[in-house]
């Protein structure tokens, strides 16, 4: 059986974490008595958040869409700091995309962060998790992976991507006791979100997606689901058939009106 993991059977290793959840979920979990390693590609925004808990966050800068890069990164943090017990695997941009004028360049490089990156991290994660019989990797993607949205037809199939991707690690890693958790937030207050053309009810905070987050990783559930009273609502209507949630989905985000000129 898999249990969550505790500050004393390692290290926390946190992507995305220059700013928003990540860099909100680092400040908690350091305050809670863990070492915590802190990745993405801005060097600087790290420093300072390890200036803020000196000796308890560790900065790793690094650009998750190297593989190998991402691989040195896990044996260098291992090696100088021991195992890394928990990674919550948070990196992931948002390029909205309109179906009338789409970019490939757009989708290639929301697939590249979103999917090959995170891939990436759990390439270099759960062999050595199952090696040791002990781990916790949480994995986030978004209620935009429920089903389909308005300008999410590249983050959206990631986040849906990633959903699948936890499930099938959840499966064949609990004989290892590895615990593996998805998280689904709905709209977090991030600048991402600034690029979202539809309405964004029942928002919260970054610091409050990093509470719910810290609170989930103490649990044996799968899914660290938020807010719930709009998770479970949007799970509800995506749980119609197709023809019904999309033409539900296309009116409640004002795309079932003919375009501006």
């Amino acid at each position: 059986m898999t249990r969550p993991v505790k500050p004393a059977d390692g290290i926390v290793w946190i992507t995305g974490a220059s700013s928003g959840i990540g860099a909100a979920l680092a400040r908690r979990l350091a305050r809670k008595g863990w070492t915590v390693a802190v990745s993405a590609r801005g060097a600087g925004a790290l420093e300072d958040l390890a200036k803020e808990h000196p000796g308890k966050i560790i900065p790793a800068p690094l650009d998750i869409t190297d593989a190998s890069a991402v691989a040195a990164c896990v044996e260098r943090l291992e090696a100088e700091h021991g195992p890394i017990a928990c990674a919550v695997l948070n990196a992931g941009i948002y390029i909205p995309v309109k179906a009338e004028a789409p970019s490939y360049e757009d989708y290639a490089r929301t697939f590249a962060v979103n999917l090959n990156g995170t891939a990436a991290c759990v390439s270099a994660l759960t062999g050595r998790m199952a090696e040791r019989r002990k781990g916790q990797i949480a994995i986030v993607s978004s209620a935009t992976g429920f089903g389909g949205m308005p300008t999410a037809s590249a983050y959206g199939a990631t986040k849906a991507a990633l959903i699948n991707m936890a499930e099938c690690l959840a499966i064949e890693l609990h004989r290892y006791g590895v615990h593996i958790q998805v998280v689904t937030p709905g709209f977090v207050e991030t600048p991402a979100q600034d690029d979202n053309e539809f309405p964004k009810p029942f928002m919260v905070s970054a610091q409050t997606a990093a509470r719910r987050i810290a609170s989930g990783l103490k649990s044996r559930r799968f899914e660290i689901t938020f807010p719930r009273r709009f998770t479970l609502v949007l799970k509800a209507i995506y749980a119609l058939p197709r023809s019904w949630h999309i033409a539900l989905v296309r009116r409640q985000t004002g795309w079932n009106k003919p375009p501006e000129d």
